[in-house]
């Protein structure tokens, strides 16, 4: 499991091809470390073609 498995009912979360629902720093859920810097609105991005799911880290 990934650093993620226990995420709060709060956390804001979004897949790949979903709208960004809040501009910021955003962060792939699992082994992965990656982040993206997201305008919301925009469409969360597949990560090397593949879908993810991405969590909030920090408002932007």
């Amino acid at each position: 499991m990934g650093r993620f498995a226990n995420l709060s009912a709060s956390a804001v979360t979004a897949s790949s091809g979903d709208l960004c629902p809040c501009s910021g720093e955003w962060e792939i859920v699992g082994t992965v470390t990656t982040t993206a810097v997201l305008a919301k609105g925009k469409v969360m991005p597949e990560y090397y073609g593949k879908m993810v799911v991405w969590m909030l880290v920090r408002r932007g």
